[in-house]
């Protein structure tokens, strides 16, 4: 006989770290090559050509990478001037710029930034989608679950 539970979900990006000192460059450190370069085609402010992006998957940066990179050596490896600085500059402010936690938006003003920058373009509290959880069957005849809780049970 088996029933079923749901566990929570909670992103990397709303963890306990990111109510600390923890900066953009941080998390995009923990990037490998496929998510850099995700991450980076998203900043329309990069305007970052396909010639760009095939520089840095053929040179397989990944995130840690990003912020070593000078426009010479971008340069040397064939990107364009522009994206070159573009990038650079992108590396350097990320370093600075501090990541928030979602409690730390107070006011109406923040809401709706944080709202805008995950697609709901509302003031409205009640347009943010429901977390809809995630069954998991459970196997009531296993001996790991009546060892859990055996223990559980006994505190």
């Amino acid at each position: 006989m088996s029933s079923e539970t749901s566990t929570p979900y909670t992103p990397a990006s709303t963890s306990s770290s990111v109510a600390g000192n923890e900066t953009l460059a941080d998390e995009i450190k923990k990037y490998d090559t496929a998510k850099l370069i995700e991450y980076l085609q998203g900043q329309k402010n990069l305007e970052l050509s396909e010639t760009a992006i095939k520089i840095l998957e053929k040179e397989e940066l990944n995130g840690g990478d990003l912020f070593d990179l000078t426009e010479e050596k971008l340069e040397k490896w064939g990107m364009p001037g522009g994206p070159a600085m573009r990038l650079v500059k992108f590396a350097k402010e990320c370093k600075d710029k501090k990541l928030r936690s979602f409690s730390s938006y107070k006011t109406k003003k923040e809401l709706k930034e944080v709202l805008r920058k995950y697609g709901i373009v509302s003031e409205d509290i009640t347009r943010i989608p429901q977390f809809k959880p995630v069954t998991h069957p459970i196997d009531e005849d296993s001996p790991n679950l009546s060892s859990v809780l055996t223990i559980f049970f006994a505190r």
